[in-house]
């Protein structure tokens, strides 16, 4: 298993903005286990290799934990950046959007919510056969995360045929070696519903990548077959070439802003890339994002929305939950696919 540690650092100029790159099928790494970054002043520690499962434990070797080793059990593997925060993201931002040019919305889906199991929840639409589910970030809540893929689906997935959301929240340690959320439910319940689906979307954010590694464990080939998977700037412990082949398509997100500079694990989304050749790469242009100079950690928050809201670090449950101001959730990942024909 190839083991990659991220870099606390602000990567600049290594990649163009707004730029998609699909290779050849190859031999990637089998595994690739890439871990989140520890926050300003942590060291980073190994997580436990093969820990146990709440839930659906023993679904594959330990996550890396790279994140998981601040001294204050109160700081996540995302909060590297200086807490000088409060100040709004708009605060001296450019008023220029990025290329997502969808318009603030109030939310048409309003139904409640219901259990699916462990940290999953789903509301149906119903607007069309097909599915989408979002991963949250570590720290991310069920409100969190079913804001996040309503305005995503109201939006611009809608328009896909997507009537059937997921929203499961953020794993309870940055490397997810508790294994808590119940993926194992999850993809039994697709593997009935997806039947009359054309496309599954999926996107993980930071943290969540590592919980939608363990879904892959789980679903079956006929549920692969229609998922699209985007990875932004998160982390991965259990993808393999032979799921990326399985796939509609994988996509791997990074984030990049001419001011401020690129989302906080620029490094380690080229390093999965590297390692997958059949993957995808996109930045996504956050131009305009109000981030400080080198705030990579805001920056990792452009993924989602437009435009953070703390201009000095990520702030999930604002910005995976308002979209005012200005701001609207980012679909230019979304626009780059369905160009691709993998969506």
């Amino acid at each position: 298993m190839r083991r990659v540690k991220w870099l606390v650092v602000a990567l600049v100029g290594l990649l163009p903005a707004c730029t998609s790159a699909a290779g050849p099928v190859g031999q990637g790494a089998s595994g690739a286990d890439v871990g989140t970054d520890a926050p300003e002043g942590g060291t980073g520690t190994t997580g436990d290799a093969g820990a146990a499962g709440k839930r659906d434990g023993g679904a594959g070797t330990g996550a890396k934990g790279d994140g998981g080793a601040s001294a204050d059990a109160s700081e996540g593997a995302e909060a590297g950046a200086d807490s000088g925060a409060g100040a709004d993201a708009d605060a001296g931002a450019d008023s220029g959007a990025d290329s997502d040019s969808a318009p603030d919305a109030a939310p048409v889906y309003t139904g409640a919510w219901s259990s699916v199991s462990f940290g999953v929840t789903t509301l149906d639409t119903g607007g069309g056969d097909d599915i989408a589910i979002v991963y949250g970030g570590y720290t991310a809540t069920d409100a969190d995360s079913q804001a996040w893929v309503t305005e995503m689906t109201e939006v611009r997935l809608a328009q896909l045929g997507v009537g059937h959301m997921y929203a499961v929240r953020g794993p309870e340690d940055p490397d997810y070696s508790a294994r808590e959320i119940g993926n194992s439910e999850l993809a039994a319940r697709l593997a009935t519903q997806a039947v009359p689906a054309t496309r599954v979307f999926i996107a993980a954010h930071s943290s969540g990548g590592f919980v939608a590694d363990e879904l892959f464990t789980f679903a079956d080939a006929t549920v692969m077959a229609k998922v699209t998977y985007f990875n932004l700037d998160g982390g991965s412990w259990s993808l393999t070439d032979t799921m990326i082949a399985g796939m509609r398509g994988v996509y791997f997100c990074n984030a990049h802003d001419s001011v401020a500079g690129y989302s906080e694990n620029t490094s380690s989304d080229e390093q999965l890339h590297a390692d997958f050749p059949a993957s995808h790469f996109f930045t996504v242009d956050a131009d305009g994002s109000g981030c400080n100079v080198g705030a990579g950690w805001c920056l990792h928050d452009t993924l989602i929305t437009s435009r953070p809201h703390d201009p000095a670090t990520y702030d999930l449950d604002l910005d995976y939950t308002d979209f005012t101001g200005g701001r609207h959730v980012v679909t230019s990942y979304v626009d780059q696919a369905v160009s691709d024909g993998t969506l």
